[in-house]
């Protein structure tokens, strides 16, 4: 008896020695319609094994890598905003990652916002190539007292144009427009931007207008150089739909029955946005219906699902390209560290 309690006991020891000395990683291939949610807990542990020490950051590896971040509302009276900026791209320079998209609500569209967050941008050596969206945030200097430049919404719209805050935007960018689109390592990236506020029309409120033009030129770009299966990157500040959240269908987008028709053709798109700042953590936070849609959080304010505040988190992604394979994997750039749950594969 005593050796047939031995013979078992080494099984067992080499069975548990075999299970979590797996090389195992969370990746998920999602069906047309399906949400995205987490793995219950198995034998295997997972997101572990291939994930950097919080305080030895490691390079990444693929034919193409970059971030994707978005509502870092970088205002100059805000220092909080601008630590946790600085950490984020820190943090992207030490994981060597050459590319930087930043989806949106920068600051609050003052020019002393866009100073500040150019000098902090300055500041970092090495920092990645940066391409950035016109967010909500951008047409916010409406709020703001042209004098003292104290927050004041009695006084709306304070002088302010839709004209003048983009104007500020492109000037801070370098670019022609607020939609544009570039080719990195082959892979296309297109840019979509909101071209009217609530300046213009009270009823738009925070969403994004998107003109017949703008609508017309992403037919024709995504039509560009397009090979079944090659992704294509899209990036808007304001989701389809409210990721990492409820799925009801959100009022962020004013042409989105067509925005959605016109990428409905695609399955390659996989579409980044911003805005409503839900941590990556959460169910639904990835999503993959005709196209791919996925929820970039916040790097000065994630938020819970019940929309309260996480001071302590920062959080965006970087995303790893091979071939037709991409790899989305969710950043915490306060801890260092990449956030369980959240690598997605398609």
């Amino acid at each position: 008896m005593r050796k047939v309690l031995l013979l078992l006991l080494a099984f067992v020891f080499l069975f548990t020695a075999t299970v979590v000395g797996s090389n195992s990683t969370f990746s998920l291939n999602l069906p047309f319609g399906s949400r995205a949610t987490f793995a219950q807990p198995s034998l295997t542990p997972i997101n572990v094994t291939k994930f950097p020490l919080a305080d030895k950051p490691q390079p990444l590896t693929s034919n193409l890598l970059f971030g994707v971040v978005s509502d870092i509302h970088v205002q100059y009276t805000n220092s909080f905003a601008q630590n946790k900026f600085q950490q984020m791209l820190g943090d992207m320079v030490k994981l060597h990652v050459p590319n930087l998209v930043i989806n949106g609500d920068l600051g609050d569209g003052t020019p002393q916002d866009y100073t500040t967050l150019g000098d902090l941008i300055r500041q970092q050596k090495n920092h990645p190539a940066i391409y950035y969206t016109i967010g909500n945030h951008e047409f916010y200097k409406a709020y703001h007292n042209p004098i003292t430049n104290a927050w004041s919404p009695v006084t709306y719209p304070n002088g302010e144009t839709d004209v003048t805050a983009i104007e500020r935007f492109l000037d801070f960018t370098k670019r022609s427009r607020v939609y544009y689109d570039e080719y990195l390592k082959s892979y296309h990236f297109i840019f979509l931007g909101s071209e009217k506020s609530a300046i213009s029309d009270h009823t738009y409120g925070d969403k994004a207008y998107l003109s017949d033009e703008q609508l017309g030129w992403l037919k024709s770009k995504l039509k560009e150089n397009y090979t079944p299966g090659k992704p294509i990157f899209v990036f808007l500040h304001q989701p389809l739909v409210r990721l990492g959240s409820t799925l009801n269908k959100p009022d962020f987008v004013i042409q989105a029955d067509r925005l959605r028709e016109i990428l409905n053709r695609f399955p390659e798109v996989i579409l980044f946005s911003g805005h409503i700042h839900r941590q990556l953590e959460l169910p639904t936070t990835i999503l993959k219906q005709e196209f791919v849609m996925a929820n970039s959080s916040s790097v000065s304010l994630p938020r819970n699902s019940k929309g309260q505040a996480l001071p302590n988190k920062s959080e965006g992604l970087v995303v790893e390209v091979s071939k037709n394979k991409v790899v989305i994997k969710g950043r915490d750039f306060l801890t260092k560290t990449w956030i369980p749950g959240t690598q997605y594969e398609f």
